[in-house]
């Protein structure tokens, strides 16, 4: 108990009120833009649909034996396909996919080989 009785705190100055105060603000204010920055949505709802569909589209290529250009129709949205010959691998493709909604266009680059050719040119 004499240890507790012979402890005395300091009160605080104005100056570290005002500093504590300023890292507080701060720290608001970088949460506020974090915040603000998950919850701003860049896509909507069909464009993350049309990426889904490419993702689809990408597996049915791997199955076939020769892949073609191609458009793709969808009620809101399009998606084009051009294929190209890689420059340094012959039996690797370069495919381009275009999206096109009401809103955007953005196009997206893919590589596709199959797997057996991989493995017989190793």
């Amino acid at each position: 108990m004499k240890r507790l009785k012979n402890f005395k705190i300091q009160a605080s100055s104005l100056m570290e009120s005002v500093l504590a105060t300023a890292i507080i603000a701060i720290c608001v204010v970088i949460a506020t833009i974090v915040f603000v920055n998950v919850f701003k949505i860049n896509y909507d709802t069909t464009f993350i649909e049309a990426r889904h569909t490419i993702k689809a589209i990408i597996v049915k290529l791997q199955n076939q034996s020769k892949i073609e250009d191609d458009t793709y129709e969808f009620s809101e949205y399009s998606i084009e396909q051009i294929v190209k010959p890689h420059d340094d691998y012959p039996k690797i493709q370069h495919i381009e996919f275009t999206i096109k909604t009401n809103t955007r266009t953005e196009t997206f680059f893919y590589l596709l080989s199959k797997k057996d050719e991989l493995q017989s040119e190793i």
